[in-house]
C-alpha cells in the first residue's frame, strides 16, 4: 500500500516540480501538493494547509530557499525542509543547512530525494515525540505544582543528605514557618526527637531493602510522627514517604507527604474514652450482664457475671451461657433467648438454680444488624433469691394475718362459754357443798378463770395496733408472753426461772412491739432447746444498769456457732430448717429495739446455750426524774 505525502513545493519551474513528485513516485509514495513560487504564495498555502515536507529551490526569480527558510521558521513548524538546486557551491549550501534546511540536493542527483526524506521524516517523527513528552512532562509538573502549591497536606523532598529540596506552602499552616523558614531548618529541627529516631531508623531500613535484589522500586512507608511547630507546640501527623528515582530505579529523593491528624487522634481519644467508659459501666453494674450470640455463646460478659461463677470473663468466652448459668447441655424450654430470636422482643423469665442456690429472673434484648436480624442478645440476670423470700415472708404475713383474724373469732367464741363456766361455778362456790366436790368446783374455777385470761392475752396479741408508745413495764410485759407459751412450755418439758428486779422504773415504749420482741426470742429458745434436748431450761433476768434496763433471757440450747453470731439479725439469716423459720423474726426485734434507742445482742458458746440481751434506755426529764 502506497505511502501518501503531503508536499510543498517551492519552484519556479513547473517541470522541476514534476520530476520531484515523479522521483516521490518512484519511491513509493502517493503525493499531495502545490507549487509556489512567490512569498504570499507560500504564505498562504502554510495558513491553509498541513505539510509533511518543504522541498523548495535555492533561487526563484522573486524569491529564493533563505526567504523560505524564514517564514518556515516565523510558521514554528517542525518537519523536514530540504533545499534543491541546479547550481550552487559548497560554502553556500553548508550556509543553508546552518540557517536550518534539513537537507541539500542536487537537481542532477534526485535519487537521493526519497532517502533524505524518509530520514528527515524519521527524525521530525523523533523530534516531535519528544516534543510531547517535554510537553506532557511540563504540564505534568505545573498540574503536581498546583496540586502541591494547593493541598492541605505538606509535600517535600528532601536529597538523600536530608536536605530540603522543596516545601508546599501548606507547612505554613500546618507548623507556623514560612516556605523559606522551614527550608532553612535541619530535619531534626522539625521532628520531636523520638519521631526523627523513628523515621531514620526506617530511612535505613528502606535503604538496606534497596540494596537486596529483589526490591520493590513502587515501595511506600506510612508513619505516625509528631512535629514541632514554630510556637514550640506538638502537632501529630502521618507521614508517607517514598523514593524519587532516576530512570535506572536509583533513588535520589526521598518524597514525604505529611498530614495533620489532630482531629483524628481526638476522636480516637474520644472513642478510646467513651470505649473505657462503656466498660467501666459495664463492669460496674451489680446484675449478671453478657452479651450472647444466636448460637447461645458468650462473647461478652460483665465482671458481676464473670464474679458469680468464679471466673474470669476471659475464661467465658465462647462457652454456652446455658452450661455455665443452667449447668445444663443445651437450653432451657423457657429460655428467653429463644422467644427474642423468634419474636424479635425483649423477653423475661424466672428460674430457680439449684447448683447455685439462686433465684434468677433473665431478661434478653436482641441485638440487630444492618438488615435487621437478630445476631446477638444482651442478657441481664439478677438475684431474685432476697425477692423471693420476701414474697413468701408476705404469703406468710398474709397468713399470720388470717389466723389472727381466726384467732381473734375463736377468742370471741370462746368467751360466752367460760364467761357461763366461770359465773356458774362461782355460784356454785357460794353454796353448801360437800368438800370434795368444792374441790373440784375450784380447779374447775381456777381453770377457767386462767383459760380466759389466755384468751384475753391471745385477743390483744392478735389484735392490730397503731404504734403507740407510753408506760411500759419490762417485767410484766414478759410475764404475759410467758403466759401466752405457759402450755407450749408444759407440754415440751420446758422449764422457766424468772429472776426478775423488782421496782424496776417504766420505760416509753410500744406495749404490743415489746411483747413481740420477747416472744419471738422466747418461742427461738424453746426451738432450739427441744431440737436439740427434747427438753430445756430458761432463765431471764431483768435488772437496772445506770441508765438503761437490761432484760437477759438465757437458754440451755446447743448454742451458737462463732460465724454464725454475726449474722443473726440479717434478714432472711435463719439457721432452721425449711419450712420453719423465714429468717425475719430476730430481724424485726432489731429494728424495733433500735427504734426505741435500745439495742440488742447475743452471746454463745457452742454447746453452752445462748443468751440474749435487750437494753432500753430510762426516759428522764431535765430534772433526772424518771418519767
Amino acid at each position: 500500500m502506497a505511502k501518501h505525502l503531503r508536499v510543498l513545493i517551492v519552484e519556479d519551474s513547473e517541470d522541476d516540480a514534476l520530476l520531484v513528485i515523479r522521483e516521490l513516485k518512484r519511491g513509493g509514495y502517493e503525493t499531495t501538493f502545490k507549487r509556489v513560487e512567490t512569498v504570499e504564495g507560500m504564505t498562504a498555502a502554510l495558513e491553509k494547509q498541513v505539510w509533511d515536507i518543504i522541498i523548495a529551490d535555492y533561487r526563484l526569480p522573486h524569491f529564493s530557499a533563505p526567504e523560505a527558510l524564514g517564514l518556515f521558521h516565523q510558521s514554528d513548524l517542525d518537519l523536514p525542509f530540504i533545499v534543491i538546486s541546479g547550481t550552487i557551491g559548497e560554502e553556500t549550501a553548508v550556509a543553508t543547512m546552518r540557517a536550518g534546511a534539513h537537507d541539500y540536493l542536487m537537481k542532477d542527483n534526485l535519487a537521493r530525494l526519497v532517502p533524505a526524506i524518509e530520514r528527515e521524516l524519521r527524525e521530525a517523527g523523533v523530534r516531535k515525540e519528544r516534543k510531547r513528552a517535554e510537553e506532557e512532562l511540563r504540564e505534568s509538573e505545573r498540574r503536581y505544582r498546583l496540586l502541591a502549591e494547593n493541598a492541605k497536606d505538606v509535600i517535600w523532598t528532601v536529597d538523600m543528605n536530608m536536605r530540603p529540596t522543596y516545601m508546599s506552602p501548606s507547612i505554613t499552616r500546618l507548623l507556623g514557618y514560612s516556605v523559606e523558614e522551614a527550608m532553612a531548618l535541619p530535619m531534626e529541627a522539625v521532628y520531636i526527637p523520638a519521631s526523627f529516631e523513628t523515621a531514620m531508623k526506617v530511612l535505613t531500613e528502606e535503604l538496606a531493602i534497596e540494596n537486596m535484589e529483589q526490591k520493590d522500586l513502587f515501595r511506600s512507608r506510612t508513619l505516625e510522627l509528631e512535629l514541632n511547630r514554630k510556637d514550640g507546640s506538638i502537632v501529630p501527623v502521618e507521614v508517607k514517604f517514598s523514593f524519587i528515582r532516576e530512570p535506572d530505579g536509583r533513588p535520589v529523593k526521598i518524597l514525604a507527604i505529611a498530614r495533620d491528624v489532630t482531629e483524628r487522634k481526638r476522636a480516637e481519644e474520644r472513642i478510646k474514652r467513651a470505649a473505657e467508659e462503656w466498660r467501666t459501666t459495664f463492669d460496674s453494674i451489680t446484675d449478671l450482664v453478657s452479651i450472647c450470640n444466636k448460637d447461645f455463646r458468650l462473647t461478652r460478659v460483665n465482671q458481676a457475671f464473670a464474679g458469680a461463677f468464679k471466673m474470669k470473663p476471659a475464661e467465658l468466652i465462647g462457652k454456652p451461657c446455658y452450661e455455665i448459668v443452667h449447668g445444663t447441655n443445651e437450653p432451657m424450654p423457657n429460655c428467653p433467648q429463644k422467644v427474642t430470636i423468634k419474636t424479635k422482643k425483649p423477653a423475661t423469665a424466672e428460674f430457680f438454680e439449684p447448683h447455685l442456690g439462686m433465684h434468677l429472673e433473665m431478661s434478653t434484648s436482641p441485638i440487630f444488624n444492618e438488615k435487621g436480624d437478630v445476631v446477638a442478645c444482651v442478657h441481664v440476670i439478677r438475684d431474685i433469691t432476697e425477692r423471693k423470700k420476701m414474697e413468701e415472708q408476705l404469703i406468710i404475713t398474709d397468713r399470720l394475718a388470717s389466723i389472727g383474724e381466726l384467732a381473734s373469732g375463736i377468742a370471741h367464741e370462746l368467751n360466752n362459754p367460760l364467761t357461763g363456766v366461770i359465773g356458774f361455778s362461782q355460784l356454785l362456790l357460794e353454796k353448801d357443798v360437800p368438800d370434795d366436790v368444792r374441790e373440784d368446783l375450784e380447779i374447775i374455777h381456777s381453770e377457767a378463770r386462767r383459760t380466759a385470761k389466755v384468751v384475753k392475752n391471745l385477743l390483744t396479741f392478735a389484735r392490730k395496733h397503731d404504734t403507740e408508745k407510753g408506760p411500759v413495764n419490762i417485767n410484766s410485759s414478759i410475764e404475759k408472753v410467758l403466759e401466752l407459751r405457759a402450755y407450749e412450755q408444759k407440754v415440751s418439758n420446758i422449764q422457766v426461772n424468772t429472776r426478775f428486779a423488782p421496782d424496776l422504773p417504766e420505760i416509753m415504749a410500744d406495749y404490743f412491739q415489746l411483747q413481740q420482741v420477747f416472744l419471738n426470742i422466747i418461742i427461738n429458745a424453746e426451738h432450739f432447746m427441744i431440737e436439740a434436748n427434747n427438753r430445756g431450761t430458761l432463765t431471764i433476768t431483768t435488772e437496772r444498769t445506770g441508765d438503761i434496763i437490761r432484760a437477759s433471757l438465757a437458754d440451755d440450747g446447743p448454742g451458737i456457732p462463732k460465724e454464725n453470731l454475726g449474722h443473726l439479725f440479717d434478714p432472711f439469716f435463719t439457721t432452721k430448717e425449711v419450712g420453719k423459720g423465714t429468717g425475719l423474726g430476730l430481724s424485726i426485734c432489731h429494728g424495733i429495739i433500735t427504734e426505741h434507742g435500745g439495742r440488742i445482742y447475743a452471746e454463745s458458746e457452742l454447746g453452752k446455750g445462748a443468751t440474749f440481751i435487750v437494753e432500753l434506755p430510762i426516759t428522764t426529764d431535765k430534772k433526772g426524774t424518771v418519767k
